[in-house]
C-alpha cells in the first residue's frame, strides 16, 4: 500500500467519526467535508476537524500558495541582480512544491521546465537555492539573448492554530473550524502538530472552474448528521430539523466568502436569499434559479451579449465556469486570472500568439496602459466578428488597434 493510499484510509475513517467520542479515533479527524466531497466550486473551503489535544496541542495547517511573475532581465544590471531579486520573491519560511520556468528570447518563449518536491521535503527557498538545478537556472539567465523569465511557483505556507472550542462529545479533543483559501486546480492541504510534517494528515481539495448545482452535489453539510449535532449548541442553522430558513447569518460560518477582495454584491450585502433558498421538499439549500437565468436577472447586458451575438463564446452562458457567485481575489470575480482561465481550454495558445513572439501576458498595452491578455483582442462573452475579435474588417484590423505605425 502506498503512502497516499494509507493517508486516504485514515481520512475516510476520520470522516465517519461524528462527535462520537470514540477513543480509537485518530489524533486528527476531518469531520467535514469527507474525501468524497473534496471538490469546490468556489475559492474557499470550510473544514471542521476534531483533534486530540494531548497529541496535537496546536494545529499546524499548511495551505497552498503560488507566485506568478515575469522578470525582465534584458539589461545587464538586471542579470547581475537576478539572484537577489529572485530570492526576495519568497517568504523564507514557505515550502516550495513545484517550480516552473521558461525564458523569453528575441525569437519567442522557450518550453517550460519543471522542478517538483514533496511536502515532506520541506524545500524552502534557501535550500532550493543550494541545489544544482537552481544553479543551472540562474546561469541560464545570463546570456544576452535571454530577455526575461516567466516564473510559476507553488508551495505551502504554514499557519499555527490554538484550540478554542472543546469537542462536546469527546473528552480531551478540540474542534477547529478552518477557512481554507484554494488555488485553481488540485490543492494538497496538510494538518499536523508543529514540527512533525512527516506525519501530517493530507487532504485533497480541487477548485474547479465548472459549475454544478448545489442539489446535484454528492454531500451536504446542512441537514446532515453532523449539522444536527451542531444544532444542540448553535441556533439558526438552515436545516430541516431546526425549522430555519434562509434567515440564518451565513457569514458566521462562510467568512471566506465575505473576505474575498472582489465580492458579488449580494454577498457583500449579506443577501444570500437573492440566489439561495431553503427547499422543504429536498431538505437542503438550493439555487433560486439555475444559471444563466439567475445571473441574467441582474446582468441584462450580458444576456444581450451572449444571446444576440453573431459569434457567441461557447461557454459564455455557463457564467460560473469563469466567475464565482460569491467572490474571489481576481477582478470581475474571475476564478483565476484571464490567462489561466483561457489557457485551460486553449492550451495551444499560451505563448507566441497570434504570431511570432507576440505576448499574451506580462506586457503593457501602450495605448491604454492595461496589461495585454486574451481579452485585449477577444470579447469573452460574444462578438459580431469571427474568433470573438473586438473589431471587424479582417484579422489585421485588431492589430492596428495597438500597432498604428
Amino acid at each position: 500500500m502506498t503512502f497516499r493510499e494509507r493517508i486516504l484510509l485514515i481520512m475516510i475513517a476520520a470522516a465517519g467519526i461524528i462527535f462520537c467520542g470514540d477513543t480509537s479515533a485518530p489524533a486528527i479527524s476531518i469531520l467535514t467535508p469527507a474525501p468524497a466531497d473534496s471538490v469546490s466550486y468556489d475559492q474557499s473551503k470550510l473544514l471542521i476537524l476534531s483533534v486530540e489535544e494531548q497529541a496535537v496541542p496546536n494545529l499546524l495547517v499548511s495551505t497552498q500558495w503560488n507566485i506568478l511573475r515575469y522578470m525582465d532581465v534584458s539589461p545587464l544590471p538586471a542579470k547581475k541582480s537576478f539572484p537577489k531579486d529572485f530570492y526576495k520573491l519568497f517568504d523564507s519560511k514557505a515550502t516550495i512544491g513545484r517550480f516552473i520556468y521558461n525564458f523569453k528570447l528575441s525569437t519567442g518563449y522557450t518550453s517550460p521546465e519543471t522542478l517538483s518536491y514533496s511536502y515532506s521535503d520541506t524545500m524552502t527557498i534557501r535550500s532550493l537555492w543550494s541545489t544544482p538545478a537552481l544553479s543551472k537556472f540562474a546561469q541560464a539567465v545570463q546570456p544576452p539573448g535571454v530577455l526575461g523569465v516567466v516564473l510559476s511557483v507553488t508551495g505551502w505556507k504554514d499557519s499555527l492554530y490554538e484550540a478554542v472550542y472543546d469537542d462536546p462529545n469527546a473528552d480531551g479533543r478540540a474542534l477547529y473550524k478552518l477557512h481554507i483559501q484554494l488555488l485553481p486546480g488540485v490543492n494538497r492541504i496538510y494538518f499536523g502538530a508543529a514540527a512533525t510534517k512527516n506525519v501530517s494528515v493530507e487532504y485533497y481539495a480541487e477548485f474547479k472552474q465548472e459549475f454544478k448545482p448545489i442539489e446535484d452535489r454528492t454531500r451536504h453539510f446542512h441537514n446532515s448528521a453532523l449539522e444536527q449535532s451542531c444544532t444542540t449548541c448553535h441556533e439558526g442553522l438552515p436545516s430541516a430539523d431546526s425549522g430555519a430558513t434562509m434567515k440564518a447569518d451565513c457569514a458566521s460560518c462562510h467568512k471566506t466568502f465575505a473576505g474575498a477582495e472582489f465580492l458579488h454584491a449580494p454577498v457583500e450585502m449579506k443577501e444570500c436569499e437573492s440566489c439561495h433558498a431553503w427547499s422543504a421538499e429536498k431538505k437542503m439549500i438550493v439555487g433560486v434559479k439555475a444559471p444563466p437565468e439567475l445571473c441574467y436577472d441582474c446582468h441584462q447586458e450580458k444576456k444581450e451579449a451572449v444571446e444576440n451575438s453573431a459569434f457567441p463564446h461557447p461557454v459564455a452562458s455557463d457564467c460560473l465556469t469563469c466567475h464565482s457567485a460569491h467572490g474571489t481575489n481576481t477582478k470581475h470575480q474571475l476564478k483565476a486570472d484571464v490567462y489561466t482561465l483561457c489557457s485551460s481550454c486553449h492550451p495551444d495558445m499560451t505563448v507566441n500568439h497570434p504570431v511570432g513572439k507576440h505576448p499574451v501576458r506580462f506586457a503593457k498595452n501602450e495605448v491604454n496602459g492595461e496589461e495585454v491578455s486574451c481579452v485585449s483582442c477577444h470579447n469573452p462573452h460574444g462578438s459580431a466578428n469571427e474568433h470573438l475579435l473586438k473589431v471587424g474588417g479582417g484579422r489585421m484590423m485588431i492589430c492596428l488597434e495597438c500597432h498604428q505605425k
